[in-house]
């Protein structure tokens, strides 16, 4: 069952933007002159929300003085610019409601605690500027207990209110600024092999040595760099079922690298320099090209006959998505499909061209080989696809972040892509190419963004 999901519904919500709710981070503040003026209008609209109403000792109406004014101004602007780091695109972010939670542990040395942080977040919904779904319990689909955390995102009149102030989806990135990351506990495994189903207790393969010993190097390596607009990296390596699914490393805490909006990675320095992303293009397609004995074709790979590439690339590339995910030809759109409802065109028209420039496409379960198949459950079988070509990826961005390791250089993994120090683009782009032709027999098209 999806989190947040009652029959009847206790809200209006879709249950599965919910489920995908990002980390609330209490380490953005305000920035600028437009955005600290929305904050200080914000936190006088919330005075009589939170004010005292009379004094404590005597229980008489206390006197107008707002000695509080700039703790309030301040805790509100933390909160703000935490809900708008992903709130401004629609995105909903999770907190816990009870204060023994995880979320308030004084290890975290969050900048303000549960009360003052709940009380201000009511505030915010009594003057319609924020919408709020109540936590729930719940398990993961790994069996992962999930805790209470409710979700919060501004509101549409909180947005519009940002707007009259100049703070738009396009000034985000400097108008509420990630200051102080959260630390994040190293604790977890440097590899994890998950089973394919929950709570699954057949025999796994144990995390070979040269993955632990890699893992170790990149640690290491990262905790001789310094990182500013982003937690510093702790990563974990990840597979499902078996060594040659899925493998991709992922940056743990609800600040990392990873779970930024681009335009707010593009705001991290390493050692005080600027940085670049690096990355394979068109990967999953370019990979089962090469796994299936094609070579990569002059132009767009997302080019496809009779379709207007210019309107429809951005369609093309989400059925591409579809398909290598699930392991099967996209004919008809999901129900939530983002920016894919824009495009005006049917998946099935994609479905026809894609065919057709690229016939392999109707064996695509045959890009997986025949031994990782066979330990694949039957149900799993068509996923298989995605998480083996996954798995490629990941083989061609850890061979490349050794060697740059290696040559002195950092590199952290962004999937289909690195995050370097802008100095070491042009030599993170050649260290992608080298692994692919070493896996693949061909390298792989790379560029700098």
């Amino acid at each position: 069952m999806e989190p947040f999901t009652r029959n009847p519904p206790s809200h209006v919500y879709d249950p599965k933007e919910l489920s995908e709710a990002f980390l609330l981070s209490l380490g953005c503040e305000p920035s600028g002159s437009n955005a600290q003026a929305l904050v200080e209008e914000i936190a006088e609209r919330m005075r009589p929300f939170i004010a005292r109403q009379k004094d404590s000792a005597t229980q008489k109406p206390s006197r107008n003085r707002d000695k509080g004014k700039p703790r309030r101004i301040k805790e509100t602007g933390i909160i703000l610019a935490g809900l708008m780091r992903h709130g401004i695109r629609g995105k909903w972010q999770r907190v816990h409601e009870g204060p023994s939670r995880w979320f308030w542990h004084k290890s975290r040395d969050l900048p303000l605690g549960h009360a003052a942080f709940w009380k201000k977040a009511h505030a915010l919904r009594a003057l319609n500027l924020l919408e709020y779904v109540q936590g729930k319990g719940w398990k993961n689909s790994w069996g992962d207990w999930q805790g209470e955390e409710a979700r919060l995102r501004p509101s549409e009149e909180l947005l519009r209110l940002a707007e009259s102030y100049g703070c738009s989806r396009e000034t985000a990135a400097s108008d509420w600024l990630l200051v102080t990351p959260a630390p994040v506990p190293e604790e977890a495994e440097p590899v994890l092999i998950k089973p394919f189903f929950a709570g699954e207790t057949l025999p796994l393969p144990s995390a070979p040595a040269g993955f632990v010993s890699f893992m170790t190097r990149l640690s290491e390596a990262i905790a001789e760099h310094t990182f500013a607009g982003c937690a510093s990296p702790v990563l974990q390596k990840v597979f499902t079922g078996s060594l040659a699914l899925h493998g991709r490393i992922y940056a743990q805490g609800g600040d990392s690298y990873q779970v930024m909006p681009k335009d707010y990675r593009r705001l991290i320095t390493i050692d005080g320099e600027a940085v670049q992303e690096v990355d394979i293009s068109a990967s999953f397609l370019s990979i089962a090209l090469a796994r299936s004995g094609y070579p990569l074709p002059e132009g767009d790979p997302y080019a496809l006959p009779g379709l207007d590439m210019e309107k429809h690339r951005q369609a093309v590339k989400q059925w591409f998505v579809i398909t290598f995910g699930s392991g099967k030809l996209c004919n008809k759109w999901p129900p939530k499909r983002g920016h894919v409802a824009q495009s005006n065109i049917k998946a099935a028209e994609i479905k026809q061209a894609a065919q057709e420039r690229y016939p392999f496409l109707s064996q695509l379960q045959g890009i997986v080989p025949a031994d990782v198949m066979a330990v694949v459950p039957e149900s799993e079988k068509s996923k298989a696809v995605g998480q083996y070509l996954m798995c490629l990826e990941a083989q061609i961005m850890t061979k490349a972040i050794d060697d740059i390791i290696r040559d002195g250089g950092i590199a952290l993994p962004m999937h289909d892509a690195l995050i370097v120090p802008a100095s070491w683009s042009e030599r993170a782009r050649k260290a992608i190419e080298q692994a692919s032709k070493a896996r693949l027999g061909q390298a792989l098209r790379v560029s700098i963004q």
